[in-house]
Formats: structure tokens, C-alpha cells, sequence
């Protein structure tokens, strides 16, 4: 549906007429009525406007337009990770033909991407088959936004294991902008669960500490409502993590072991072993290290 078909739609489905709310936006019914024809424009704010008046978002709105689907850009790099996940790589190497055809003709980053993330799809993730520009282009591009919208988000979250650790958390302070800045409207909840818990995962791998505490004092301030119970959890077991690192062992296990009962309890075995192991992990290299009089 075009904007004003669907302005039109939702004031008749709120029966809501055009003079109401022409009246109450201090606008004209003549004008109401063009802008639903399509033969005025509107601007972002009389939009907003509208949006309030008649309690629809813009997260709504956007999802009428699209004839209540989900957005297709963003449909199609969910399909390429899960044809990943099939291990159809025939099928990835299909789409990335068809969209740098596309890209070719358009010019549009959406598909240049794509594009990308097929070919790191093609080579499993291995940072050593993957071209190193691939890597730079999708660093150097997220560097460049001074504000983040959900692409950049998706980008992070699905180019993240391949980025070298330092420039991973460069991109930090634009998460967190783009965490705080949208906090109260929900959006992005479930991304930003996976790129925070990513991120702190990412740390405790390459050994970044100074930035799993940066990271983990963030996801701390975003994740304080009671219906935050899950995320709320992991941040329980990335702190006794953090504690084991700074030489408090037993408090840093009894604080994992709480959050392994949680996992268990809410009948998460798969993650209790993966963190188990991770934690079973650390263990390992603290304890090494200590016998041998180095750092953690």
C-alpha cells in the first residue's frame, strides 16, 4: 500500500473521520483527503502527527505498508542463514549470482551486503578463506554511520565473529548510542540480546577483558525490568566470569552455578552445557596461568 492508502486505512479502521482529524491536527479535510489520494506529499512530522493521534507506531505503520509481512531486505538475509544452517551452500551461491546482478544495477548497499554475507557463508565463516576487503568494507561502513538504524544492527550481529576482536568493540559505542536512544520502544530487544551477549562471548575468547566489562556494565543498565528475566540471567554468569578473571574463583563459580540453575530450571539444557564448558574453560586457563605466574 502507498502512505496514504494507508493513512486512509487505519483513520477508517479507528472510525475516525477526515474532518475529525483534520480538526484535530489543525490541518484541513480537503487536505486529509489529498494526502490519502496520494496527490499531496507529507512530511515525516504531519505524519507523526497522524501516527499519534490515531495510537499507531511507526513499527505498525511500516508493517501495514508492507501488507503485514515482515520487511523483504530483511527476509532474505534471514534465508541465507538459514540455507547456512541447512548446509545448502549451492543454494547461497545461487542468491549471491542473482543479487550481484542486482547490486550491479541498482547500486544498493542493502545488496552489496547480501552479497557479502553470502560469500562469508560460502567459505563457513572462516576468516581466513573470506576476502579480507569483504571484512574491511562491512567494518568501514558501520564505522561511518553516526547513528545506527535495525541494517547496521543486523549487519553487526551477523558479520560479528568475523571481525577481528578491536574492531568489534570499536562498533560499541554506536550500539550502545543505538541501545539507549531506543531503550523505551522495545525495537530491537531480541537483536540486541544477541549482539550484547556476542560481544561479551567475543571478549572472554580473544581474552578482551577490558571489554567484557564494558560491554557487561552496558547490558547491565539496558536489561533492569523484571520481564528482563533471561537476559538478566546470562548477565549473572558473565559477572562471576569477570570475577574468576579478577581472582575471585569461588564467588565467580557460585555466581556461574546460579545461573546454571536458572538454564536448568527453565529447561535450557543446551545452553547450561555450552556455558558449562565455557566457564569449565576458563577454569582451565586461570589455573594454568596462575601455576605458571602469568596474567589472566
Amino acid at each position: 500500500m502507498e502512505i496514504g492508502q494507508v493513512i486512509r486505512y487505519i483513520r477508517t479502521n479507528k472510525k475516525i473521520t477526515q474532518q475529525e482529524l483534520a480538526n484535530a491536527l489543525g490541518m484541513t479535510r480537503p487536505y486529509i483527503a489529498r494526502i490519502e489520494s496520494g496527490k499531496n506529499s507529507i512530511s515525516s512530522d504531519k505524519l507523526t502527527e497522524i501516527l499519534e493521534y490515531c495510537n499507531v507506531t511507526y513499527n505498525e505503520f511500516f508493517y501495514i505498508k508492507n501488507d503485514y509481512k515482515k520487511s523483504s531486505k530483511m527476509n532474505e538475509f534471514n534465508k541465507v542463514i538459514g540455507l547456512y544452517y541447512e548446509n545448502k551452500i549451492d543454494e547461497i551461491s545461487k542468491i549471491k549470482e542473482s543479487v550481484d546482478q542486482k547490486y550491479k544495477e541498482t547500486g544498493d548497499n542493502f545488496l552489496r551486503h547480501l552479497y557479502i554475507l553470502c560469500h562469508c557463508m560460502e567459505n563457513n565463516l572462516d576468516t581466513s578463506k573470506i576476502k579480507e576487503e569483504y571484512i574491511n568494507e562491512i567494518a568501514e561502513y558501520l564505522l561511518s554511520m553516526e547513528e545506527w538504524c535495525y541494517h547496521e544492527l543486523a549487519l553487526l550481529n551477523n558479520f560479528i565473529y568475523i571481525f577481528p576482536p578491536e574492531t568489534a568493540f570499536m562498533m560499541t559505542k554506536n550500539l550502545f548510542n543505538r541501545a539507549d536512544k531506543y531503550k523505551n520502544l522495545n525495537l530491537d530487544k531480541n537483536m540486541l540480546s544477541y549482539i550484547f551477549f556476542n560481544l561479551l562471548e567475543s571478549s572472554f575468547k580473544h581474552e578482551g577483558y577490558q571489554y567484557s566489562k564494558i560491554v557487561l556494565d552496558a547490558t547491565k543498565r539496558y536489561y533492569t525490568k523484571t520481564s528482563d528475566f533471561f537476559e538478566q540471567t546470562f548477565v549473572i554468569y558473565y559477572e562471576g566470569m569477570l570475577k574468576i578473571v579478577e581472582g575471585s574463583i569461588a564467588e565467580g563459580v557460585e555466581e556461574c552455578n546460579r545461573a546454571f540453575t536458572i538454564f536448568q530450571t527453565l529447561g535450557h539444557e543446551q545452553l547450561y552445557k555450552k556455558y558449562k564448558a565455557d566457564l569449565d574453560d576458563l577454569l582451565n586457563k586461570v589455573v594454568h596461568k596462575n601455576s605458571s605466574g602469568e596474567n589472566v
